[in-house]
């Protein structure tokens, strides 16, 4: 049960990532039928908008969710286990939060980290 809990969130964890809050219905459609730099423009937008960035923070933004977006790729459309997706997804996120913790404020990461912690226990919720 436990490591059924912990698969979840990482997929979780992947769906936030790639999708960035652009609604949760369809998930998978979006996910594999948008590009990277789609994703990455969505991701932007709406960190641009939650967490009230600067010029300079956007564009640093911009160019990570670009840059772990384009990662991000090979790996969703692999014909991988889903097991081993949510990992190596899972591990690309670790990276990129350490590079956003080095942009954002200390506030607005918090706010950022928040709003992800929220997102996935909405999800958890909607699948019981």
């Amino acid at each position: 049960m436990i490591l059924k809990t912990k698969k979840q969130k990482i997929f979780l964890i992947a769906a936030f990532i790639c999708l960035a809050c652009t609604g949760l219905s369809a998930q998978k459609s979006k996910l594999k039928d948008s590009t990277p730099e789609q994703r990455a423009k969505m991701q932007t937008e709406w960190m641009t908008t939650k967490l009230n960035l600067n010029a300079s923070q956007t564009q640093q933004i911009s160019a990570l969710n670009l840059q772990y977006a384009r990662k991000n790729e090979p790996i969703i459309q692999s014909n991988s286990s889903k097991l081993s997706k949510f990992r190596k997804l899972k591990a690309l996120q670790k990276e990129k939060s350490n590079m956003l913790s080095q942009i954002l404020s200390e506030e607005q990461y918090k706010k950022y980290e928040d709003i992800k912690d929220h997102m996935i226990q909405n999800i958890k919720n909607k699948r019981k």
